[in-house]
């Protein structure tokens, strides 16, 4: 079996949260480092999205208009900028965390955390199973970028921080690419129950 022991310190705190950490859990904190930003969408003006569904859909539209954009075409660009690993050192180690993720299967993880919150959240069994898998890609993402680039990613870095403050990425506004703009962000409501209201 694969230990954690072998990956830097800051790839080992994203395998930790995936393992343990709350998610969604509570609104997103006003107080978190990333940005907020208005979007419009439908008939509503969002700073964040505060009910979940609306906020599935919205990431799942590929033909939003500027200034927001696909998020997962910004996430493409943002892998963009994570290095090959440079030699057979770093091949070992990336193969070593495709291992320990297949191991340990970040996704049903995530998975059964999740589907402790289906009652309070509303959550169908599909959207359960939707969630795992954009939450479990993104971290495994993050954990990837924080192993093979040289300096910390601003954008995984970023996303990070979104999960950690109990938010889900789900939008990108601002730019084209992964460097000019911020993230979309779901937010738990503030009251349990509570959905359709905006938050920012």
């Amino acid at each position: 079996m694969s230990h954690t022991d072998i990956f830097p310190a800051a790839v080992c705190e994203v395998i930790d949260f995936i393992e343990h950490g709350d998610m969604l859990q509570k609104p997103f904190p006003a107080s978190t480092n990333a940005n907020k930003t208005m979007v419009d969408y439908g008939s509503q003006s969002h700073g964040l999205f505060a009910n979940l569904e609306e906020a599935l859909l919205f990431y799942q539209d590929e033909d939003v208009e500027p200034p927001c954009y696909f998020l997962l075409d910004i996430t493409a660009d943002a892998s963009g900028d994570i290095p090959p690993a440079s030699d057979e050192q770093e091949r070992a180690i990336v193969r070593a965390l495709i291992h320990y993720e297949e191991e340990h299967n970040f996704y049903e993880m995530i998975n059964q955390r999740i589907k402790h919150l289906s009652g309070e959240l509303q959550l169908q069994s599909a959207t359960v199973s939707y969630l795992a898998d954009i939450i479990s890609g993104d971290l495994f993402q993050i954990a990837k970028a924080r192993l093979l680039c040289k300096e910390p990613h601003p954008y995984f870095e970023a996303m990070f921080e979104i999960y950690k403050n109990q938010g889900l990425p789900v939008g990108w506004s601002g730019g084209e690419s992964a460097s000019e703009g911020q993230f979309i962000i779901y937010s738990r409501p503030s009251t349990a129950g509570t959905s359709g209201s905006t938050a920012g």
